[in-house]
């Protein structure tokens, strides 16, 4: 359509046509060109320093003895974080879990942008995704995909421990934050934990959570 309207307005101003459809298709192709790279180099552009902000570029090897970590709880539920985004240039973020017979580690919730992983280090936990149950015993591993509703909890008479994943990084830092709400015996409001979960990526489903708790006899 842009260039029919060039020639029109060359048949209105009685210009050497030739002339002026060369004059015109170059400047299209000019136009077009700028056009064409602005759309390809902005975003580009934008992405790289988004990029970069996050990424921090350690080539550092990390060690992390047995029974290192920072510490926390969420619940009953004992965490010890080991790796974080930080540390892993945005990679993954890694923490323990030790989940207490009885307990629903959380409300039933999913995420947008990361996938979880979970290996079963002693005891066997129960993992729900979406409509799908599954024990995982001591040795397993299991992949709670985004986008996906899920939740765990241990039936079992002894506790569990975990090693937990989440790819890229950054649930960590919503573990961390949401152990600081149970420090000193205190429990999180409804308004804190609204805050997080718009924070971090977490979508609760509480719709679901008190079906879940009756019908494994499990506890928050």
């Amino acid at each position: 359509m842009y260039y029919f309207l060039l020639l029109q307005t060359d048949s209105f101003t009685g210009k050497n046509m030739n002339t002026s459809l060369h004059l015109n298709r170059r400047r299209l192709l000019q136009q077009m060109t700028a056009i064409t790279l602005g759309s390809i180099i902005a975003p580009s552009t934008t992405f790289a320093r988004q990029y970069n902000d996050l990424v921090t570029d350690n080539t550092d090897p990390i060690y992390i003895p047995p029974g290192e970590g920072k510490k926390g709880t969420v619940g009953e539920m004992e965490i010890v974080f080991k790796l974080n985004k930080q540390q892993t240039n945005t990679h993954l973020g890694v923490w323990e879990s030790v989940i207490q017979p009885g307990e629903l580690g959380a409300p039933p919730h999913f995420h947008s942008t990361y996938d979880e992983i979970c290996r079963v280090k002693e005891g066997s936990i129960f993992i729900m995704t979406g409509d799908t149950v599954t024990e995982v015993k001591a040795g397993g591993w299991h992949l709670r995909p985004k986008g996906v509703v899920h939740t765990f909890w241990n039936s079992g008479a002894t506790s569990a421990t975990t090693i937990d994943m989440c790819i890229p990084g950054g649930h960590e830092d919503y573990m961390q934050e949401l152990a600081a709400l149970f420090e000193n015996n205190n429990r999180p409001k409804p308004e804190d934990m609204k805050k997080l979960s718009e924070k971090h990526d977490i979508h609760y489903r509480y719709d679901l959570l008190e079906s879940i708790m009756k019908k494994y006899n499990v506890k928050l």
